[in-house]
C-alpha cells in the first residue's frame, strides 16, 4: 500500500532532483530517503527516476506520477478539511421536511440566513405535511422539520423549538363579495363553501377549522379536501370555495386568490410552527441551522 508519506517523499525529490536537498527538506538522512524512493519503485514495477552522474530526472513514468501524486495529495487534503468542516457543522449534507405552507415566507428566510452563516452545507429540502415529518423523523430520512405543534399524541424522541405563532387568514377567490375588504370575521363566511387540508393527511390544520366555525355558531359546508397548499389554492382559485390557511401566506401574490385577515379571538384562530430534531442526533449541521434559524428570527 502506498501511504501519504512515501507520495511526499518522491515529490520532493522530484521537485528537487536532488536527494541531498530533497532529504533535508524532509528533515531525514539522505541513505533513508533513497532507500524509500527505490521501495516505491519496486513496489510500482516502474523506473520513476534516472540516477546518474549527471543527477537526477524523472523518467516518462515519474512525469506521470508526480502530476497524480500531486493531484492525490490536494485531494486527500480536501477530504481532511471536509470532514473537519462537516465535524463543525460547516460541510456536508443537511435533509429538512418543511410545512407547504411555509415555503412563501419563512422557509426562504431561514435558509437565506443560514446560507450566508454555512455556504458549504448541501441542503436538501422536501416539502410535507407534519405527519410525514413524524414519520420521516422515525425513519432517519430528515435531519430537521419545520412543522405544526404542538402534536396530537407524545413525540418523545424529538426535540423542538417554537419559530413562529402564525394566525389563520381566509384564502378568497379574487371575485368573493368579502374579498375587497381589510378584515373579516369568522362567521362572515357562515354560508361559503370550504376547500379544507384533509383530516387525515392534515389533522391540525382541520381541527383547527372546526374549533373556529363552530365557535362561531355554525357547521362549515365543506366541498372539498386537498393535501397541499398549492391544490387549495388552485381550487380556491377556481371559484370553486374558500379556505382558511396559515397568514404566512400573506407573503404570497396570486393573481386570483384574496388573503384576508380574520378578527378571531379564539385560540384556534393562531397555529405554531415549531423547528424540531431528534434528541439523540449529533448533526453539527442540524445544530447549527437551529442556532441560526433562532438567530435569524429574534434579528
Amino acid at each position: 500500500m502506498i501511504s501519504e508519506k512515501i507520495l511526499r517523499q518522491f515529490i520532493a525529490v522530484a521537485e528537487s532532483l536532488n536527494f541531498g536537498r530533497a532529504a533535508e527538506r524532509l528533515h531525514i538522512a539522505q541513505p533513508a530517503l533513497s532507500y524509500a524512493v527505490g521501495k516505491l519503485e519496486r513496489h510500482l514495477g516502474v523506473r520513476l527516476l534516472h540516477r546518474g552522474r549527471g543527477g537526477v530526472s524523472l523518467t516518462p513514468a515519474g512525469h506521470t506520477f508526480l502530476a497524480d501524486s500531486e493531484r492525490l495529495l490536494q485531494q486527500i487534503g480536501h477530504a481532511v478539511e471536509q470532514a473537519r468542516a462537516a465535524a463543525h457543522g460547516k460541510a456536508g449534507k443537511l435533509t429538512i421536511g418543511f410545512l407547504g405552507t411555509c415555503g412563501y415566507g419563512l422557509m426562504p428566510r431561514l435558509v437565506e440566513h443560514f446560507r450566508g452563516v454555512c455556504p458549504d452545507v448541501e441542503l436538501q429540502l422536501f416539502e410535507m405535511s407534519t405527519l410525514e415529518q413524524l414519520a420521516a423523523f422515525a425513519d432517519q430520512r430528515i435531519d430537521l422539520g419545520i412543522l405544526r405543534t404542538p402534536f396530537f399524541g407524545p413525540q418523545d424522541d424529538l426535540e423542538t423549538h417554537l419559530l413562529t405563532t402564525d394566525a389563520l387568514v381566509a384564502a378568497l377567490p379574487a371575485g368573493h363579495p368579502l374579498s375587497g375588504r381589510d378584515r373579516i370575521t369568522v362567521s362572515d363566511l357562515k354560508d361559503a363553501k370550504f376547500v379544507v387540508f384533509g383530516r387525515d393527511h392534515v389533522p391540525a390544520a382541520y381541527a383547527s377549522l372546526m374549533a373556529l366555525c363552530l365557535g362561531s355558531g355554525f357547521h362549515p359546508t365543506i366541498i372539498q379536501e386537498c393535501a397541499q397548499v398549492s391544490s387549495m389554492l388552485s381550487v380556491v382559485a377556481a371559484g370553486t370555495g374558500v379556505g382558511i390557511v396559515p397568514g404566512d401566506l400573506l407573503a404570497l401574490k396570486h393573481q386570483r386568490v384574496r388573503f384576508v385577515p380574520l378578527s378571531a379571538t379564539h385560540p384556534a384562530s393562531r397555529v405554531e410552527v415549531s423547528l424540531a430534531w431528534r434528541k439523540d442526533s449529533d448533526h453539527a449541521g442540524a445544530r447549527n441551522f437551529v442556532a441560526c434559524a433562532r438567530a435569524c428570527l429574534e434579528a
